[in-house]
């Protein structure tokens, strides 16, 4: 057991709406689903300064790590000349529009069980960020260990 590091970062979450409904519908084809949106997610965050850290079926937890001497009360500029903050929005936005623009995604919303239990549906996300510290570390045991946050 080793202790975890005080950071700070701006942590996204974002997450599938409906999801219980496209798994009864699509059955083995979820996967296809949850993966087309990851790969969009998580190429969104990585190519905006950030990082994908843990998939949970339907939803996706991603950081945008900060200097330990940044102060949160103000912009903190990324190595990139970007701020942490345009970052984050930008990556999340780009994740919407690219959702929403994906032909494979809409093949699989136009399922007709899909339509059948929710008509018209498109695919939905939901989004959060929240600026802040968290202890990073090892969690878990000999037998399945990740890196994440507390």
């Amino acid at each position: 057991m080793v202790a975890g590091k005080k950071m700070k970062a701006i942590f996204g979450f974002a997450i599938l709406n409906h999801f219980n409904d496209c798994t009864d519908a699509l059955q083995e084809d979820v996967m296809l689903y949850v993966n087309i949106v990851a790969d969009i997610v998580h190429r969104a965050v990585k190519e905006n300064e950030g990082a994908p850290n843990k998939n949970i079926g339907d939803a996706f937890l991603v950081a945008w790590k900060m200097p330990d001497d940044a102060d949160m009360t103000k912009p903190v500029d990324t190595p990139y000349g970007n701020t942490y903050g345009d970052s984050c929005i930008k990556a999340f936005v780009r994740s919407c529009i690219e959702t929403q623009a994906s032909k494979p995604l809409r093949e699989l919303t136009e399922h007709p069980k899909i339509q059948e239990r929710l008509p018209g549906f498109k695919i939905s996300m939901g989004y959060g960020l929240h600026a802040g510290w968290a202890i990073e570390g090892a969690i878990g045991s000999m037998l399945k260990i990740d890196a994440s946050y507390l």
